[in-house]
């Protein structure tokens, strides 16, 4: 019976065993332990830089015209000119004004007030020159600068662009040169048309009129050239050149 009562008698416990607490990690070098107050103020900072560099350029309006056109507003045109500055056809941005003055002083510290000269909010429309050379034997030679179809790859076809966009700024002399160089290449008499691609206006978007749609030019001058008189020959037109 003391046999039975030793063998049936509860055996004692081990000990616990002591937990041993893991090494905290090690930082990485250069590694800082970013504060929540800290990353708030960073990306607050950030976002306040975003806002003050585009507030430059939606600001561009008042800027250069003293307000802004509301859209599909054709300007700059003989039917439509510019309305004067007390004209209430004029929108003031008061947001986009608001946040430039608020951001002036620092824009101009680091260098971030200068002109953008975007197209925007007021695009105006492109400037095409269809020509038309009546040669001495009767043929005649038409085209149109800058051509999609034509002035191939991009670049060819932005420095016929620049052509027909530098021509409406220096006035009708600048057509002139065109008109002749092109009467004096053909050895004919030339009929430039300069004209103006327009926008579409929402209405015209809506009613899914296409952008090169007849309506959409519009007639600004012409002018005519005659040969140059000349001893030297005249190089034939290069590959993708007005003709």
């Amino acid at each position: 019976m003391a046999k039975k009562r030793q063998e049936s008698a509860p055996t004692e416990e081990p000990a616990a065993k002591s937990v041993k607490k893991k090494p905290a990690k090690k930082r990485a070098n250069g590694e800082l332990p970013w504060h929540p107050f800290w990353r708030c103020l960073v990306s607050l900072l950030v976002v306040l830089h975003l806002v003050a560099i585009f507030s430059a350029p939606w600001d561009l309006a008042v800027t250069m015209d003293g307000g802004a056109l509301p859209p599909g507003y054709e300007v700059r045109m003989p039917q439509q000119p510019v309305p004067p500055p007390d004209s209430p056809v004029w929108q003031m941005p008061v947001v986009t004004t608001a946040l430039h003055k608020f951001f002036h002083d620092y824009l101009n510290l680091l260098y971030l007030n200068h002109g953008y000269e975007f197209f925007a909010p007021d695009p105006a429309g492109t400037h095409v020159i269809d020509y038309q050379v009546t040669k001495a034997d009767g043929t005649v030679v038409e085209g149109r600068f800058p051509s999609h179809e034509e002035h191939w790859p991009r670049l060819l076809y932005h420095r016929h662009m620049m052509l027909s966009e530098q021509t409406m700024l220096m006035g009708p002399q600048s057509g002139q040169q065109y008109a002749d160089h092109l009467a004096t290449v053909h050895g004919g008499n030339s009929r430039l048309s300069l004209k103006v691609h327009l926008l579409l206006s929402p209405k015209q978007v809506i009613d899914e009129m296409p952008l090169d749609a007849p309506s959409t030019f519009r007639l600004i001058s012409e002018v005519n050239g005659t040969p140059r008189q000349t001893s030297e020959p005249q190089p034939a037109p290069a590959e993708g050149a007005p003709q």
